[in-house]
């Protein structure tokens, strides 16, 4: 049939149909296309050691959301589907954003794995070296800052996103809300925290800090950087960010708690909340000093103490730490006694241990100038202690400041503590409590606190000491 055989109507619905067809077919193919990279998106990835991420040096693309295909994924319903789609095509935007901001670009792509809210929890503590969390938690137990928790409390009930360095992936609730802003905050802390890792490995970050002091800093700078940058995402300029508000909900989402029997703690309360506080104040003052290459420089060259933390001053001068040293005291304890705990404090642990019963504008000023510190504690088996706290000052004023705080705080933090007049002995102060007994001595910029299970061995000990 020829086209002259058609009548003007066939010619017209023939010539409709086949625009109809050209306009269809390409935006068909188009849906084909998106919904099958959608569909890679929504895979589940499961923890395991054979997932790998790509670590090839010198690239450089913008972070993006790289799943793969569990052999067993979680059952989904429709809209969690629908949420994980948009969790992807959000993921993918804010890191680009997070990139121009922070001013490194990533290296490798990052896993983001969806998981049930009710899994998220368990995922984060499992995340936790809880061991780890207990030695941490030692000194201020040691001290009587801190009441003894078991670990096994652990738990993190308001996790929408978190970074695993130990996986290098990101792992998002199913139940985050793409349309919040605080949830799209939590998402880009996390996202910064790929970054951080990427460029200055976190783990290693980590061994390098090895008192708790160091470990406190090294947190500060990467926590107060991750806040930091969160909150020039969130508020676009840090004079207007609420910042409590957002120090509250990062902390609920990426670091556990021990439930109310540390929560109503208020020393447990300032620990928890240090890292991100006073780690985006130093941060800052970085930032305001030289711009995010004096941030970067200072993960090859990390803060030591938590004094440089407080008094960003300190670290930008480039002080050093003084290195001060417990000798041994084995030959003035009995047999069986070994040391249990080495460690350096800093003036983070001073101010909260005074602020265990002074005021806390006293407690802080007479923390204020601490130079150096050395921590040790023996147990026998039976479980009795002794403990050394050895720290060193700026100044003569400064020690002697810090003496007169802790006279003032031992009769109100061990009650009844009876003091005593050693007629013939070491110099100093001495007190006796229901537990044991205490000496104070302050010898030019050092002031030695020596506790002890009795009396007898507390002179034996104080005398054993240069």
């Amino acid at each position: 049939m020829n086209a002259g055989d058609f009548t003007p109507r066939q010619r017209f619905v023939i010539t409709f149909l086949t625009l109809a067809i050209v306009i269809t077919l390409p935006m068909m193919a188009g849906f084909i296309i998106t919904s099958a990279q959608n569909w890679k998106r929504l895979s589940y990835i499961l923890p395991s050691p054979a997932l790998t991420v790509d670590t090839a040096p010198g690239t450089a693309t913008p972070l993006q959301a790289r799943t793969e295909v569990s052999p067993t994924p979680p059952p989904t319903t429709g809209p969690g589907i629908w949420s994980q789609v948009q969790a992807a095509r959000l993921f993918d935007q804010l890191a680009y954003q997070v990139e121009t901001i922070r001013g490194l670009s990533s290296r490798n792509e990052v896993p983001l794995s969806f998981y049930p809210e009710e899994d998220m929890e368990a995922l984060l503590v499992r995340s936790q070296n809880q061991e780890e969390s207990g030695v941490t938690l030692q000194p201020y137990v040691e001290l009587g800052i801190l009441p003894r928790v078991p670990t096994a409390t652990l738990r993190a009930p308001h996790t929408v996103a978190f970074y695993a360095p130990e996986q290098r992936q990101i792992y998002v609730s199913t139940g985050m809300r793409e349309s919040n802003m605080d949830d799209q905050a939590l998402l880009a802390h996390a996202c910064i925290h790929a970054l951080q890792d990427q460029y200055f490995n976190l783990s290693a970050l980590d061994a390098r800090s090895i008192t708790t002091d160091a470990r406190l800093a090294t947190q500060a700078l990467v926590e107060g950087d991750a806040l930091f940058s969160t909150a020039l995402y969130r508020y676009r300029d840090p004079a207007l960010a609420e910042w409590e508000r957002l120090t509250v909900i990062v902390i609920q989402s990426e670091q556990p708690d021990y439930g109310e029997e540390l929560n109503t703690v208020e020393a447990w309360m300032r620990l928890r909340h240090f890292p991100y506080w006073e780690g985006r104040r130093f941060v800052h003052a970085l930032f305001q000093h030289g711009g995010w290459e004096a941030v970067n420089d200072a993960y090859i060259n990390l803060p030591h103490s938590t004094a440089e933390i407080i008094h960003p001053e300190l670290y930008l001068e480039g002080k050093e730490l003084a290195h001060v040293i417990v000798p041994d005291i084995s030959s003035a304890l009995p047999t069986g006694w070994k040391v249990i705990a080495q460690d350096t404090l800093g003036e983070l642990t001073a101010g909260l241990y005074l602020e265990t019963a002074l005021p806390p504008e006293m407690a802080w000023k007479a923390a204020a100038g601490w130079s150096g510190d050395k921590f040790v504690v023996w147990a026998n088996p039976g479980g009795a202690r002794v403990l050394i706290w050895r720290s060193l000052w700026e100044t003569t004023d400064e020690a002697a400041e810090f003496e007169a705080a802790l006279s003032a705080l031992i009769p109100q933090l061990y009650l009844p503590a009876r003091p005593l007049v050693i007629p013939k002995g070491p110099v100093g102060q001495w007190w006796e409590t229901e537990t044991g007994a205490i000496s104070l001595v302050r010898s030019g910029r050092y002031v030695t606190l020596v506790r002890a299970p009795d009396m007898n061995l507390l002179a034996d000990i104080v005398k054993s000491l240069p």
